[in-house]
Order: structure tokens, then sequence, then C-alpha cells
């Protein structure tokens, strides 16, 4: 079991004694997040293979049967294999080839080093790379993917979920040791050392496994480690907060917070954004290429995402109902011009109308459900960055938002049309006004701040329902329009406007509500909700539900108009 790290500490120690210490550089990296290493242990599927391989797509090729990917029967009969990962030294020595190739001034020296391949020669590397082993036999254990885009963006049935197995529990950090050496009389101790930054540079900016760009096989080195980024490539770090009823992995029962979650939410963002300005077919390839496919075909995407946990995760609250509590760090790299003008303005009106994960089309709330039980409900949730104080030239910790003015959303918006059309201007054509889908744009959806509710009902410190008594002190205007049961309206659980997530043939919500802590000073509210009602291709003046509900809108007191349709009053 132990055999792996063994081989490594008698290679050292055989280069120690041989006066040869310089040759063998060996230190451990830990895997923060699970490393994706198959997706179905049977052969007629899918060979499990090693943590650093391709694994290939997820849905079953033609004759091969789907009941073998039941999530549930796994859980019950394979919720972890009698298999010990690893990460094999051809992995690392592919990822340090791959890191290299996109720094020219390298890549001479990599062939050098690391040898190569063209049609007439072989030519041998002077460094070998060593598999690395955890520092404890750490078993195969059993993950999901959920697709979730034809559910939440196109409101279609819900997919099934489907099996993998990871390196990795998504809880625990996992020590791995890294080592090469230099060949005996064909390297030297500076080439090794070489090689060995290159190592410490590839491994930390792209992690191990498949599905790295999603969040998978995140390494961390070392907390005084420099990372430098591709070339062209910039990075940006929020720190987050999420407050949330939950969220699940491969067993609904326990809560799991995961970077899956996280891309989820960025690629549904993208393609409601991209649906606004392109064609259906124009924008699903436009995501492929910036987040990646994996069918018909597989395809690499350039925006990469990582999430980094902090102090506080998965803290249960203190009193009832309960919900949960999450802190730490997402990351989101890829080259500069997409990150900075059409990626962040993207997040910067996500986070200021939903959450993340389970429930994020409500702010966190108390329900009663049918039973009479109390339950919490639909998430809270917080981007911060830093930004350099002009002044004090000291760095500031700001929210990531944009403030409650109608001319900063419509500015925002067209500064980001104009990106997309400089960036792709031979697929920008008319706005999809009837399309039957959640389109971002300022003729498909409608965006207002609401009154309430008058204190933020969750005390952030402990965390705990701040001596909520019932469930309607927990929520604003927008919820109890939600909520409100007026025949024949009756949004609540309404397909076409609040949908009906609970059991069965589950609909989503075409709307959208978040709690944001700025005071409504005509109603006198220290909260307000920002509503996101998203047309889904039905006029604004149309008899649909969804345009009585924007007319129920339009009509609340102290409701202001922030992006997107308006409609004629109430006939």
């Amino acid at each position: 079991m132990y055999s792996g790290n063994r081989l490594i500490e008698l290679l050292e120690l055989q280069h120690q004694q041989r006066s040869q210490s310089g040759l063998f550089k060996k230190d451990t990296f830990t895997i923060q997040w699970r490393a994706k290493v198959g997706s179905f242990p049977h052969p007629d599927v899918e060979t499990i293979v090693s943590a650093g391989e391709p694994c290939g797509a997820w849905q079953p090729k033609q004759g091969r049967p789907e009941d073998k990917r039941n999530v549930n029967e796994n859980w019950e009969r394979l919720r972890v294999l009698p298999l010990n990962g690893y990460i094999p030294g051809a992995s690392i020595r592919g990822l340090v080839r791959a890191w290299a190739k996109k720094r020219p001034e390298i890549l001479p020296r990599m062939y050098e080093l690391l040898g190569y391949q063209n049609n007439d020669t072989i030519t041998a590397g002077k460094i070998e790379f060593l598999d690395a082993w955890p520092d404890e036999p750490t078993k195969l254990t059993l993950d999901i993917v959920n697709p979730q885009q034809e559910f939440q963006v196109y409101h279609q049935g819900q997919s099934k979920p489907l099996s993998l197995y990871t390196l990795g529990d998504g809880e625990d950090d996992i020590p791995v040791t890294v080592a090469i050496r230099g060949i005996p009389g064909r390297a030297t101790d500076a080439e090794v050392s070489e090689v060995w930054e290159w190592v410490q540079q590839a491994l930390s900016l792209y992690g191990v496994g498949s599905r790295t760009a999603s969040g998978y096989g995140t390494l961390k080195f070392s907390n005084s480690f420099k990372l430098t980024s591709d070339p062209n490539y910039g990075v940006k770090q929020f720190d987050f907060s999420l407050y949330s009823q939950g969220n699940a992995g491969p067993n609904i029962r326990t809560m799991e917070l995961r970077p899956s979650h996280w891309r989820g939410w960025l690629r549904s963002w993208i393609l409601r954004f991209l649906l606004g300005v392109m064609s259906q077919k124009d924008a699903e390839k436009t995501v492929g290429e910036l987040l990646g496919t994996l069918e018909p075909e597989s395809r690499k995407g350039f925006v990469r995402l990582q999430m980094l946990k902090g102090s506080a995760w998965g803290d249960r609250s203190t009193d009832q109902p309960n919900f949960y509590a999450w802190k730490g760090k997402v990351q989101i790299s890829a080259p500069n011009d997409i990150l900075n003008k059409i990626i962040l303005p993207i997040i910067r009106f996500a986070v200021m109308v939903g959450g993340v994960g389970r429930g994020w089309r409500r702010p966190l709330h108390i329900f009663h459900m049918n039973n009479g039980n109390a339950a919490a409900r639909g998430t809270l949730l917080t981007l911060t960055h830093k930004l350099r104080n002009q002044t004090t030239q000291q760095w500031e910790t700001k929210l990531y938002s944009l403030p409650l003015d109608a001319a900063a959303w419509t500015k925002a918006y067209d500064n980001w049309l104009s990106a997309v059309q400089s960036q792709w201007s031979d697929r920008v054509t008319a706005e999809n006004h009837n399309i039957s889908a959640e389109v971002f744009s300022p003729s498909t959806c409608a965006i207002y701040a609401v009154p309430g509710p008058d204190k933020e009902p969750i005390e952030r410190r402990e965390p705990c329902w701040q001596r909520m008594q019932n469930a309607e002190a927990s929520r604003g205007d927008g919820m109890y329009l939600i909520y409100q049961e007026k025949s024949p309206r009756n949004y609540k659980r309404n397909p076409d406007i609040g949908g009906n997530a609970g059991a069965g043939n589950a609909h989503c919500s075409w709307v959208s509500i978040k709690r944001v802590n700025i005071p409504n000073k005509q109603e006198e509210t220290d909260c307000q909700e920002i509503i996101c009602l998203f047309m889904g291709g039905q006029t604004p003046n149309s008899n649909h539900l969804r345009s009585h509900f924007l007319r129920d809108l339009n009509k609340m007191t102290g409701a202001v108009h922030l992006f997107g349709v308006q409609s004629a009053s109430e006939n």
C-alpha cells in the first residue's frame, strides 16, 4: 500500500549516497478537492483510469446500458471502489509539457530537457517523472455530474445525474508526494532545478485529472509560492459568503458545496446573456468555446474556475429551521479581454439577482411545508474583491455589485454588448425576443428593486435567524407577491411564474429574487429585494401570467425599475 512513496524514499536515499542529491527533487502538493478519475467502473462503459488521465464523454455510447450509471444504485453498492488512487508520472510530465507549450521562450528548452518525437526520430529527455502517491492510501469515491442547462435556462425536463469517480471525497485534503530526478550522466543539478520549477508552476496552475477547468483536481503547493498565470491570461479572485438551505453531491443528505455549483452558475448566466444577442446555435457554440463541451464531442474551453475553502465550511445554523454557511474563495481565469469585458460584467449582474446552488432563485427565508414544519429555503450570496484606494494606495475590500440605479445597469450592459460585438461580430444578430428560454437582455427580462424585509432576517456572525417569530418576517415585498394566493393568478408553484420544484414533473421558476442589504428610504425598510422576471418569449402586454406579474411589479409601492422591459398599466 505504501510502495509508491517508499520507492521515492529509496531513490532519494540512493542519490544522497552517490553524492547526486541535486539530481533529485521532491515535495508535497495537496489535492484540495476531488480529482476526477473516471465515469464508471465497468469496462463495457468506461474503464477506471488513474488520476490524471482523460475520461471521455458523460453519456453512454450506442449499445451500452445507461442503467449501470444509476447514481442511487452506485451509492448503495459502489460508493467507494477498492482502488487506491495516484497521479501517474506520465500525467505530470504531460502537464509540464502543456504548460511549456504556452510559453514560446521555454519551448526549445523543454524539448531539450524532456525530449520530443517527430516523424523521423525520437529524442529522449533527461528528466524522469515519478508517480505521485497520497501520503495515506486513498480509495476512489463516487461523485456525480448533474447537467442543468436544459432545466435552468430552457425550462425543459430535468436530466439524470450521472456517476463518476474521484480521488478524494470533497472534504479532506490529500497530500501527495511529487518527485522528479535527473538521469545520471545526462542531466545537471541546474537542469533538474529548472524542470522542478516548471513542475511547481504547471501543477499549481492546472491541477490534475480531467475536468480541471471546472475545479476538479485543484492542487496547492505552498502559501509562499508565487504562481504565474498563462501569457495574456487574467485571474480574478473573489471572497464569497453563501448562506443557503444546503447544497449536496452524490448523497443528497450530506451538504457539500462544490466547484461544479459555481461552474453551472457561470455557464448558465453566460448562456442567458449570449442568447440575447445571438441565435441559439451560435450562443451555445460560443459557450462551448469559452467553457468547453463534452457532447457531441469533447472540446477544451479557456475559462477556468477554482473554488478554495474558507474557515467556515458547511456550518449549520444554531437554531431552527437549519441553514448552512459557506465561506471561501472562487477564482476565474481567462484571456484578459474575455475576462474583463465579457465574463466579469456577467458576474456583476448575476450576483445581484440570485445565489448559487440549490434554491438560488429565492432569498434565504423561512418556509412552512405541507406538514406544518418550518424549513429554510433560498440563498444569500455576496462576493467581495480587493481594490486599491487611489488616494491612500491601500487595498480595500469592496462588494462586487451594481448600484440600485437604472443608468448604471444600462451602461454596464451596453459596455458588455460592445465587447461581445467586437469579439464575435459575425455572430451578433437581432435579439431573441420570442425564444422560450431565460434570455437576459433589455427586451426579454425585467428587473425591479422592491422594499423589504424590514430587517435582515439572519445573524451572519453566528449564524442564526434573528429571532424570527414567523415566516413572513423573513420576506420582502417580492416574496409576498410570489407567495400570495389571489385567483386567478396564484403565482406560487405555477409553472408560468413560480415554478414547482417540489416533486414529480418539476418546473423552474421564471422569477429570481435576491435580498440586498440596501435600505429603502421611502418605505423605511433595512433591506430590498431585486426581482428578475424572464419573459420567456411572452410580450410585456399580453394576457400571459408573466405579463400580469410584470404589471404587478410595476404597480408595487416603492418599486424601482432597474433594467429591461416595462408594461403598460393593468388592463
